[in-house]
């Protein structure tokens, strides 16, 4: 598989995976919050090969990470959690989380087909400028964008946790 492919079953299999646990009124349970862990335990060994420890490739890492985390708590900022009557603590997630993962999915294939085809010789004379060795660019752009996906996956995960916590 190339990269391209994984990093758009990457795309695909994070905003299917998020859309399934989060639109409309979903009970905020233990199941539900450990899936994104699951996913992450899953996609990091398949399409994470060799991890920097320096250099562009640790700083596009933790870029990576970074950019996870904030749009994870924009998008979880779109989720209302509250208490049911029942006593069930519930959140529901509508248009607007929807349209923030869809957009940050459809922004990461863009990004990635753009790698391949548009502005990969660019791309790989950046690279090759701050240091990275030809044949580690295409796992240093895979590597921060899986970990973009996973870092959003695990904080949606952790903040609904807290929030849900909030309520109880």
């Amino acid at each position: 598989m190339s990269t391209l492919q994984s990093a758009l079953l990457i795309n695909l299999v994070v905003l299917i995976t998020t859309l399934y646990a989060d639109l409309g009124t979903k009970a905020v349970n233990r199941g539900r919050l450990l899936r994104p862990l699951i996913v992450a335990v899953i996609i990091v060994p398949v399409f994470v090969h060799t991890f920097f420890g320096s250099g562009i490739g640790l700083a596009i890492e933790i870029c990576g990470l970074a950019a996870g985390v904030l749009f994870g708590l924009i998008a979880v900022s779109q989720v209302q959690v509250f208490r049911e009557p029942e006593g069930g603590v519930v959140s529901r997630a509508g248009r607007s989380y929807a349209a923030l993962w869809i957009g940050l999915v459809v922004a990461r294939s863009v990004f990635s087909i753009g790698a391949t085809y548009w502005y990969e010789s660019e791309l790989g004379r950046f690279f090759f400028r701050h240091g990275a060795m030809p044949q580690d660019i295409p796992s240093i752009v895979a590597n921060g964008l899986v970990f973009m996906a996973i870092a959003a996956l695990l904080t949606r995960s952790g903040a609904l946790m807290v929030r849900a916590s909030g309520q109880r």
